[in-house]
């Protein structure tokens, strides 16, 4: 990524987790000093750590975000290749049932990286470390925005740290603290008001483990999905492979309905999921440490873009503006994506040499990033009657219509193709309603409904039984 020129003084990005150290990456192109605050004083190497709880947890780049990644980290890729993640083909080499069918495989072409995630987050801190000038600032907590005199432009922040409390000037601040984001409160606060919110209430939690696979185990893929039947069933269960040879071990319930965090539970929870796969292959592996849970009560996004009156010298990414349910792995590569909104946003400030604006213009366009992921993932939680949000017209049309397609993708690859590609944010809503997917798939929607129709009149047509 070649130097665009560093015309801004400095920047304070709020949090360093994956969308803070994307972030901070961006920024290091346009700003001559960024200065990155982590409340966690970082352990050394690949480990979780206390302020990222879901570290532990099955995590997915999509490739959408894997390009990001391969255009702002030079060889990141290859190195974590070397460190033992693997990169397979999304369709070929992943076994994947829902909606009561396995979906078909064949070489699509889409890679999927396979890695933990405290394995991807290091290997990306290394690099960003390496940064000249970012600066990491750890033990350290923001409490505050300080602005000018007319609270029109945020300049700076108060922050309380190893030194007791201080005030930071700086030119940009960039909150990418995730789902504890306190940027509403401090928005109140001078004046601003808080962004609507919009909610999907599931009461997920997900329940991790390392594993050794059991030995001279026969199996056919690499990653293996068990998505359930919605609205019926709502367990979920995951086997990916990761660095060192292990498999990392995902449950999955909605509505409290979760996976117990002691062995003898966490194996009986997956013999009850759809398909007798998982439990087969989990209950010869070895565990390789304890299992941890981790609950997500709602999905939730903060409109800013529809704030009245927003300060300059402000922006906000990741989850602290959008934070998705995470059984759609869909949030490390919205975090990425809305990274590389903002380097589009300074290169187009670059020449102006001045920063005014940028704050209202990466705001009103970040939606554009998070619309179609957000619809994605929501309207597949609505299918649930339990799932508290806002449903709008038609919603039952689509769910109709979302079930048919799923359906397809066991026997159709165009289709499956066409929804690979949406899912790894490829492409849009008309991504599922191309003529290629439309026309199949409503070819199988009404032989759906009419199969049992015939069913039913052949049964009237037979004669009585003597």
């Amino acid at each position: 990524m070649s130097m665009v020129g560093r015309g801004f003084g400095g920047v304070v990005v709020i949090g360093g987790s994956m969308a803070g150290l994307l972030a901070a990456r961006v920024l290091s192109e346009h700003f001559e000093k960024v200065v990155l605050v982590e409340r966690d004083v970082r352990p050394e190497g690949p480990v979780a750590r206390k302020g990222v709880p879901q570290g532990v947890h099955l995590h997915v780049m999509l490739d959408t975000g894997r390009r990001v990644l391969d255009r702002w980290f030079p060889g990141l890729l290859e190195q974590l290749r070397g460190q033992g993640a693997e990169f397979i083909d999304s369709s070929r080499d992943v076994a994947w049932h829902h909606f009561g069918v396995w979906k078909l495989r064949y070489t699509s072409g889409v890679p999927l990286l396979l890695c933990t995630r405290t394995l991807l987050e290091w290997s990306v801190l290394r690099q960003v470390r390496a940064r000249p000038n970012i600066e990491f600032r750890e033990g350290w907590s923001v409490d505050g925005l300080l602005t000018d005199s007319g609270q029109r432009r945020v300049t700076g922040v108060r922050v309380k740290g190893p030194q007791g409390e201080q005030t930071w000037e700086t030119d940009l601040v960039v909150d990418a603290s995730g789902r504890g984001s306190r940027l509403p409160q401090w928005l109140e606060a001078l004046g601003y008001g808080r962004p609507e919110e919009e909610h999907i209430l599931v009461d997920l939690a997900y329940t991790s483990g390392l594993f050794e696979p059991p030995p001279h185990f026969q199996r056919e893929w690499k990653a293996l999905m068990l998505y359930p039947c919605p609205p019926t069933t709502w367990r979920t269960g995951f086997i990916s492979s990761v660095e060192g040879g292990r498999w990392l071990v995902t449950l999955n319930g909605y509505f409290g309905d979760h996976a117990p965090n002691e062995p003898e539970g966490f194996l009986e929870f997956a013999r009850t999921l759809g398909r007798p796969d998982l439990y087969d292959a989990l209950r010869e592996a070895r565990a390789l440490g304890p299992l941890a849970t981790h609950k997500v009560k709602e999905s939730r996004w903060r409109h800013y873009e529809r704030l009245p009156r927003f300060p300059e010298g402000l922006a906000v990414l990741g989850d602290a503006v959008c934070a998705f349910n995470p059984v759609f792995g869909q949030g490390m590569t919205v975090a990425a994506q809305g990274a590389e909104l903002l380097d589009t946003c300074l290169r187009e400030h670059a020449h102006a040499g001045d920063l005014t604006g940028l704050a209202q213009r990466f705001r009103r366009r970040l939606p554009d990033v998070i619309r179609w992921p957000w619809f994605m993932s929501s309207s597949m939680d609505l299918v649930y009657p339990q799932a508290q949000g806002r449903r709008a017209p038609g919603l039952g049309a689509l769910h109709w219509y979302l079930r048919r397609m799923m359906e397809r993708t066991s026997t159709d690859a165009g289709v499956h193709r066409q929804f690979n590609r949406a899912l790894h944010l490829q492409g849009g809503l008309g991504t599922v309603l191309h003529p290629s997917v439309v026309l199949p798939v409503l070819l199988h929607g009404a032989r759906s409904l009419v199969q049992p129709l015939q069913s039913l009149a052949n049964t009237e047509r037979r004669p009585p039984a003597p």
